[in-house]
């Protein structure tokens, strides 16, 4: 009786987590601003061309990312974002792209960046 309880109890709890996951990054523009201010990036949008090109709207550069479903992760492989840490998430039902601060040192950010479709 306990263990048909506790499979009970996990199933339950399987059922009732909400997943975050991001299933497919749609080309467009993602507006970048700062997570707390609310402020622009200094170095624009990011413009994804299509499946594997994208570029900022800053600069006329088009670089390479990867998008990997399993890791939620974004990874630019070429142009202005190189290696840049990336997360993707879904608010409000819509994909964002976060840039944590503590892991991009390199790109001279100040705050959090996200980028949400629009």
């Amino acid at each position: 009786m306990k263990y048909i309880l506790l499979f009970i109890l996990i199933i339950g709890a399987v059922f009732t987590t909400k997943a975050q996951n991001v299933a497919d990054l749609p080309a467009g523009k993602y507006e970048t601003k700062t997570k707390v201010a609310q402020n622009k990036w200094e170095k624009g949008d990011i413009v994804l061309l299509d499946d594997s090109h994208y570029k900022l709207t800053s600069g006329g550069d088009v670089g390479e990312y990867k998008f990997s479903v399993a890791a939620q992760r974004i990874f630019f492989t070429t142009g202005p974002l190189k290696s840049a840490f990336t997360k993707v998430t879904l608010a409000n039902g819509k994909p964002v792209i976060i840039l944590p601060i503590a892991e991009n040192g390199t790109l001279g950010l100040t705050a959090e960046i996200w980028a949400s479709k629009q």
